[in-house]
């Protein structure tokens, strides 16, 4: 039996299906949508393989976001100096990282967020497990502000 969908109409939905689309069953787990459209990610990782992941990774999470790979601490400090940044992340775990230069201006960046995650372990099908996704993307949900960044 086949349907006209043409000729379609409102009249052609059957009792449960008006009676589904009333309910709230269901709502609890379709996905919140999120906007990150007006985002500003500037990643600092000097291992080839663990920058390209982390990007992968924020990629996927952070649908909309402007993000910037960089590998070495003079490009993230040029990155500093002439674009606005509302989000840094940085592997604390590689060497020199946590007493660098770069981190010393992130850390009096105005109304920034020093996001500090071990990218060793970054792997997108890991990162595409619910659980683990929102502990993940929860470090980067902040308002971004108003205010100018960059002065």
């Amino acid at each position: 039996m086949e349907k006209d969908l043409d000729n379609f109409e409102d009249e052609d939905l059957g009792e449960f299906d008006k009676n589904l689309l009333d309910s709230d069953e269901g709502v609890e787990s379709a996905p919140v949508i999120r906007d990150y459209s007006q985002r500003q990610i500037l990643i600092w990782e000097e291992d080839d393989a663990r920058r390209e992941a982390c990007l992968e990774v924020l990629t996927d999470l952070l649908v909309g976001a402007t993000i910037k790979p960089v590998k070495t601490e003079a490009e993230a400090l040029e990155q500093l100096e002439n674009e606005d940044w509302d989000t840094f992340v940085v592997d604390f775990y590689s060497e020199g990282v946590s007493e660098s230069e770069f981190i010393k201006r992130v850390n009096n960046y105005p109304g920034s967020i020093l996001v500090a995650i071990s990218m060793g372990p970054l792997t997108l099908p890991d990162e595409r497990d619910p659980a683990k996704t929102e502990l993940l993307r929860r470090l980067f949900d902040m308002d971004k502000p108003t205010a100018q960044l960059h002065g």
